[in-house]
């Protein structure tokens, strides 16, 4: 299936568990203003690193997560590759 954009949807059943509980920890983390950076994701999850590499990579590469360099402390950052809505009222990127 292609979107509006002509980039692929995927089939949001398709995705794990786990995909999905570190997808919904990316969002809600976004709510600081940054990208959540992989510690952050991994603080919240409690999940091994093996299990949180492969959800990373699973997101990224459905294109639902991108990988920034605006996280905390300088690290990489991962926030929603789109999004329906504000992550703030008043702000378009939650900035």
């Amino acid at each position: 299936m292609t979107g509006d954009n002509g980039l692929s949807r995927l089939d949001t059943q398709s995705l794990t568990d786990v995909d999905t509980y570190v997808y919904e920890t990316i969002a809600t983390l976004e709510y600081t203003g940054r990208p959540a950076t992989r510690a952050q994701i991994a603080a919240v999850t409690d999940l091994d690193d093996e299990a949180l590499d492969e959800s990373l990579g699973n997101l990224t590469g459905h294109k639902l997560v991108v990988r920034t360099g605006g996280g905390a402390d300088g690290e990489p950052g991962f926030e929603p590759a789109q999004r329906g809505w504000s992550a703030a009222p008043e702000q378009g990127r939650g900035m």
